[in-house]
């Protein structure tokens, strides 16, 4: 059943893509000197036609019915769709301008994929000047910014919390951790004991590696600021405020700024210019196909056609639109990145991703 319902749909779909050539008389039946393999209503189906479709097709399909008997099941199954196709035509079907629009939007892509696309590949080529050029221009783009990793742990200030009553709490924190610096399985113990950053807590206090806030960085500014100014692997920081809470924060690891050469990032250059000269090349040509047909549009009267969108979806759509992106990382809730990461591997990833990346943007 599901090999049949397969052809059935390359069938219908090769209808129209395999026979673009025809458009101008709408002959969608054109017939050639190929042996004739099937007849129906004085249309004869030849070999030469269905090595339209057969090239197509899936080669592993096609091994499945690389036998007499079976290729007589294939060929029956496609000449049944050319059956049904000169049946719906016979009763109108080509009046019908729902099928009139797929069946143009089907030979759209059809001609985009192919002849468009041919003559844009043929056309695209991209100069070791042009690649140096862009180079020059976007170096700070390919260079890797100095980047450290921390720990932390966070004393919650959260509303009707008494922030003098936490940061005293911090500071006590504080003192216990200088107190046991020099035990290198301390500050763990007491991420364990004291911290309120439920997701890090997990891991330690890790926050992973992450860049200057003014580099592109995630982390809020005072707590980037203050991460940084961090000399040596080990080194713990004062209390760090922000609009979270109170930080105690200790350096675990750095990475050096790594600034790339030209040889470096020439592929990469190579295929952003390439994808950008397609960009350019398909509207090219669609520009020229509207000069050469005398495109015109009535923008008035485009604007004013209703879309007929429920009420329902409209007002779900504005109040997406007018949510704000928020800009930083809160280290309260890097959480949601353990559970973006916990859940990689889980069916439902895809439903909730969405839901759990918007705490990891920039506020």
């Amino acid at each position: 059943m599901k090999k049949t319902l397969l052809i059935f749909v390359v069938v219908l779909i090769s209808i129209v893509s395999c026979n673009v050539k025809q458009s101008s008389s709408n002959d969608l039946f054109p017939q050639d000197d190929g042996k004739v393999v099937a007849e129906f209503d004085g249309i004869k189906i030849t070999d030469t036609y269905l090595a339209s479709y057969l090239k197509d097709l899936n080669p592993y399909l096609k091994s499945r019915y690389n036998t007499p008997e079976k290729k007589e099941e294939l060929v029956t199954k496609i000449v049944e769709g050319e059956l049904i196709a000169r049946k719906a035509i016979k009763d109108g079907a080509l009046k019908d301008k729902a099928l009139l629009s797929k069946i143009k939007s089907t030979i759209a892509r059809y001609y985009s994929g192919t002849k468009m696309k041919i003559d844009i590949e043929n056309n695209l080529k991209v100069t070791t000047e042009n690649m140096k050029k862009h180079f020059e221009e976007n170096k700070d783009k390919y260079d890797q910014p100095e980047k450290i990793k921390a720990s932390h742990i966070l004393i919650k200030v959260e509303k009707g919390t008494n922030k003098a009553k936490a940061k005293m709490i911090a500071e006590k924190v504080l003192k216990e951790v200088k107190a046991k610096a020099k035990d290198p399985k301390s500050f763990t113990k007491l991420v364990n004991k004291y911290s309120e950053d439920k997701g890090s807590k997990r891991r330690g206090g890790d926050l992973g590696y992450f860049a200057r806030t003014a580099e592109g960085g995630k982390m809020v500014k005072p707590f980037s600021d203050t991460a940084f100014t961090l000399k040596n692997v080990g080194d713990i920081s004062g209390l760090v405020e922000t609009q979270f809470g109170f930080h105690i924060i200790k350096l675990t690891g750095k990475r050096d700024k790594v600034v790339k050469t030209f040889e470096d990032v020439k592929k990469s250059i190579e295929q952003t210019l390439k994808s950008q000269k397609r960009k350019d090349g398909f509207q090219d040509r669609i520009e020229k196909i509207k000069k050469e047909l005398g495109f015109k549009i009535n923008k008035e009267a485009a604007q004013a056609i209703d879309l007929v969108i429920p009420e329902k979806v409209n007002q779900s759509a504005k109040t997406f639109d007018k949510k704000a992106p928020q800009k930083t990382i809160d280290p309260a809730k890097v959480k949601q990145l353990q559970k973006m990461i916990q859940k990689r591997n889980k069916p439902d990833r895809k439903k909730k991703g969405k839901k759990e990346k918007k705490g990891l943007k920039k506020q």
